[in-house]
């Protein structure tokens, strides 16, 4: 059975977004209209872990403006 991906949302006093590797995603702070970008982010960072390893999903953070697309 596949693990479910969890996200759990906190409110102040700090703010930033902390993932555990795990598969629970803590989202840290107010809502500022960013946080469905955040969400998929790293719902993406989750599902290429799950696919291709830790390694690879930690490289998207560091993926060249070149190869991205707009």
């Amino acid at each position: 059975m596949a693990k479910q991906l969890q996200f759990h949302f906190c409110f102040p006093p700090i703010y930033g977004i902390y993932d555990t590797g795990e598969g629970a995603i803590y989202i840290f702070g107010d809502h500022d209209g960013e946080t469905e970008d955040v969400l998929s982010h790293e719902v993406l960072h989750w599902v290429v872990q799950k696919t291709a390893g830790k390694n690879a999903s930690l490289d998207l953070d560091n993926i060249t403006p070149e190869w991205l697309r707009t």
